[in-house]
């Protein structure tokens, strides 16, 4: 059985939670690798091959808060083994379409079943753990995520030799490893005949709070939501500029595929680590992951050097890390009823969604109003001056709820 901080959870259960959160980081990952092969094989144009690139996450949001409403209701677990169910077949067909019709089809499957999944998944550690355990089994969430990633990298790199440019996308059949868990994801307080309790922050909110019919404090919420939104455009800068940035530089286009790689396994190393990061820096934690991505950046900016954007990628990576697990483990402070936990982590997991989606249209907006010719090195510069802002901002209000860290997180 495995310690939660309140009932345990048996060991399969936790395999199958952790299987689910592997996956879920999987969707796009198997297109940027192969747009040469799909151009030179389809005579695809480039707009199709921004649809395949774009398209998980523009569907990805509507249904993660389609979910985070249906979690409201009875039969969660028949809609998570059906979005599984949808996330496997989606990878069948991605091997045997023909066409851009058939891949794209596939995409929007893959991106509706992922949209499922992921408030989901971080749902399955909110309602199981509580406490100190919580916040670690976010972290350890949050890396094997990234991890998912890293291995899919790997994997696609080693597919990609073979002469069948449909290979790469056999990643995504390794979801059939949480399909056949699924049947253990029951006894999850709230997904089986086990009832979810409050937490203790919850039951405190609710005496605050006694005519809140919502089940949500939306200051709080709406403040996570604008936390999350900044840090994500800021980081990700990298993972969506740094290609082009590399091109336009006349630099290897390689560099970009390995400086990414970096950039994830530095997020995914964080999430081991954060117990030990709250403990050392406590309330100066957010500073700490503004200060890392200042750094991060403006080695991208100021030293456009290939060790510089090695560098560069730890820190931001290590920032975005560290910040994930804590604004969805703040998120359960600000839910009152424990019924409403997977709809308020819903609503400000579709704040990164958004971020990442909007980001190339902001950053082009902004650039066609003020004319600027070098659209990718103002996308750098823009986010290393947000970054400094956002140092700042945090340590002023660190003793605010959205940057704020309680006690209960490191003692």
């Amino acid at each position: 059985m495995i310690k939660t901080g309140k009932e345990p959870i048996p060991v399969l259960t936790y395999i199958a939670i952790m299987s689910v959160c592997f996956i879920i980081n999987l969707p796009g990952v198997a297109v940027a690798p192969i747009e040469g092969k799909l151009r030179e094989t389809l005579h695809t144009s480039e707009l199709e091959i921004q649809l395949l690139t774009t398209l998980p996450n523009f569907v990805i949001i509507p249904f993660v808060l389609i979910a985070g409403k249906l979690s409201d209701y009875k039969h969660k677990l028949v809609l998570v083994t059906i979005a599984l169910i949808i996330f496997f077949g989606s990878g069948i067909l991605y091997l045997v379409a023909r066409d851009m019709n058939g891949l794209i089809v596939a995409c929007c499957l893959l991106g509706v079943a992922d949209g499922i999944l992921i408030p989901f998944a971080m749902g399955f550690v909110v309602n199981s753990f509580n406490g100190k355990y919580r916040t670690r089994n976010l972290g350890v969430k949050s890396a094997v995520s990234n991890f998912g990633t890293v291995v899919a990298g790997f994997v696609i790199g080693f597919l990609i030799q073979k002469n069948n440019w449909h290979l790469p996308f056999a990643v995504y059949l390794v979801s059939v490893v949480p399909l056949i868990f699924c049947y253990w994801l029951k006894y999850i307080p709230g997904f089986g005949d086990i009832p979810i309790s409050a937490s203790p922050a919850q039951l405190n909110q609710a005496k605050i709070s006694p005519g809140n019919k919502s089940g949500l404090i939306g200051k709080r919420i709406w403040a996570l939501i604008g936390n999350n939104v900044y840090i994500t455009f800021v980081t990700f800068v990298i993972v969506i500029y740094l290609p082009q940035l590399l091109i336009q530089n006349n630099m290897n286009p390689k560099l970009g595929a390995d400086v990414m790689a970096v950039f994830f396994i530095a997020v995914l190393s964080s999430g081991f680590v954060l117990e030990n990061i709250l403990k050392g820096f406590k309330s100066l934690v957010f500073p700490l992951i503004g200060f890392l991505v200042t750094v991060g950046l403006a080695l991208f900016v100021f030293i456009p050097k290939t060790w510089a954007m090695y560098c560069g990628a730890v820190l931001s990576g290590w920032a975005f890390g560290i910040a994930q697990p804590l604004i969805y483990d703040k998120t359960s402070y600000a839910i009152i009823d424990p019924k409403k936990n997977i709809f308020g982590l819903a609503l400000v997991l579709c704040a990164l969604y958004i971020a990442i989606s909007a980001e190339p249209f902001i950053i082009t907006g902004i650039s066609k109003l003020f004319k600027i010719k070098s659209i990718n090195t103002f996308a750098f510069q823009l986010s290393f001056w947000m970054g400094v802002a956002y140092t700042i901002l945090s340590f002023i209000l660190r003793k605010k709820f959205a940057f704020s860290i309680e006690k209960n997180y490191y003692s």
